[in-house]
């Protein structure tokens, strides 16, 4: 699991090497997540069902990372508590879309499916640890 600055370095002041390589690093690391996701998609039988469940997992795996960037240049705070709310609902949400898409798939798929699954619930605990030391920070003040 990787650590990140639990603030944008910009409102804390402090900013040390180690924080921005981390934040780079799990900006990386949901971009690359929505790559594989797309990589999925492409493999997942088309049905129906399955079309409008891959949209939107789409969606979500993207929003991920695009909140997150968004969280890094957050201005305020507050701004920043709202976009990382943002990536953990995201990171919940592909998970949920993830879990629909389980049927039908080949092997290959299946392996695909399970490390994404594992990725999404990752991702989820990162953000969420994120959240809770920003709150706590914020209530120690």
């Amino acid at each position: 699991m990787i650590t990140t600055s639990s603030t944008p370095t910009h409102t804390t002041g402090t900013a040390q090497k180690g924080d921005r390589t981390a934040q780079r690093n799990l900006a990386e690391r949901t971009s690359k997540f929505a790559y594989n996701v797309r990589t999925f998609v492409r493999r997942t039988p088309k049905t129906l069902a399955s079309m409008g469940d891959c949209r939107r997992l789409a969606r979500s795996s993207g929003e991920i990372g695009s909140s997150y960037l968004q969280a890094d240049i957050a201005p305020s705070r507050e701004a920043f508590l709202f976009h990382i709310t943002d990536c953990c609902r995201e990171a919940r949400q592909t998970g949920h879309w993830l879990h629909l898409l389980s049927g039908d798939l080949d092997e290959k798929g299946e392996q695909m499916h399970a490390k994404l699954v594992q990725e999404a619930s990752e991702l989820e605990k990162i953000f969420g640890a994120i959240l809770y030391k920003v709150r706590s920070k914020k209530s120690e003040q």
